[in-house]
């Protein structure tokens, strides 16, 4: 009975492996069809630099991530929000949503500033949704198989531990494709858009002057340490240097003294 049973299991484990071949060539082309026909299959991402005030970074900063909390029915979601208000100003940001809010994202954006990069790029997830789809059938189909024979297998106790083991790693493997579907799936169903606010700067003529008068007192400091370490990196050659040129001058003098004259 025992070898009767595992028999059967690694017929059972000989047709799953079978049936991904065969699926593989078109036991899915009906459903690779209906995903392959339209753009559902398409994850888009956009770009977005805009350029600001310098003064208007912050603010227009926060009030971006407050506009995508209003946009609930959108699916608007803060992915990254980097604020950086040091010497050079600048922030990125990071959404997403789907395409609706993605648009009503732009439209709020492109009013706040000026626009000196925007792009759109579309990656096709045909290949890995169907592939996805393909092996989740197979592995149900499999799982069905073994639950099925583990209900004839109540007799034989080391059968029985067996395909419960098979069982459990056919359902891990099952929740972690389903996974990556549910990945897939949101890619396609939604848009990213990256923000990137960069300071304003070519039109102000004070601008550059504050900018200097602010690093002014840093840039003395490192200027008057880079002089203090010049000095002590000549000072000891320069005393090496001395005491060349006073021997070489102390020979010279040694041998004109030795010189006859005529």
């Amino acid at each position: 009975m025992r070898v009767t049973f595992l028999a059967i299991l690694m017929c059972l484990s000989l047709l799953a492996c079978g049936k991904k071949e065969g699926s593989a060539g078109g036991g899915n082309a009906a459903e690779a069809g209906r995903t392959g026909g339209s753009n559902k299959t398409l994850a888009y991402a956009h770009f977005l630099e805009l350029e600001v005030d310098e003064q208007k970074i912050g603010p227009m900063h926060a009030a971006a991530q407050q506009f995508c909390l209003t946009l609930q029915a959108e699916q608007c979601v803060i992915l990254e929000a980097k604020l950086d208000t040091g010497r050079y100003a600048s922030a990125r940001l990071k959404f997403r949503a789907n395409p609706a809010g993605i648009q009503k994202l732009l439209a709020n954006l492109n009013r706040q500033g000026d626009v000196i990069h925007q792009s759109v790029t579309a990656e096709d997830l045909a290949a890995p949704i169907q592939d996805n789809q393909k092996k989740l059938a197979m592995l149900n189909d499999y799982r069905s198989r073994l639950e099925a024979l583990r209900s004839r297998a109540n007799a034989d106790i080391d059968a029985l531990i067996k395909t419960n083991k098979e069982l459990a790693s056919v359902q891990e493997q099952i929740e972690s494709l389903s996974g990556k579907r549910e990945q897939l799936l949101q890619r396609v169903e939604t848009e990213l858009l990256s923000v990137t606010l960069t300071p304003d700067n070519t039109h102000s003529f004070s601008q550059p002057i504050k900018q200097a008068l602010s690093g002014f007192a840093g840039n003395l400091a490192q200027g008057v340490a880079a002089a203090i370490t010049g000095i002590a990196y000549l000072l000891p050659w320069s005393i090496v240097l001395f005491f060349c040129v006073w021997v070489v001058r102390w020979l010279w003098r040694r041998k004109k003294a030795t010189v006859p004259k005529p």
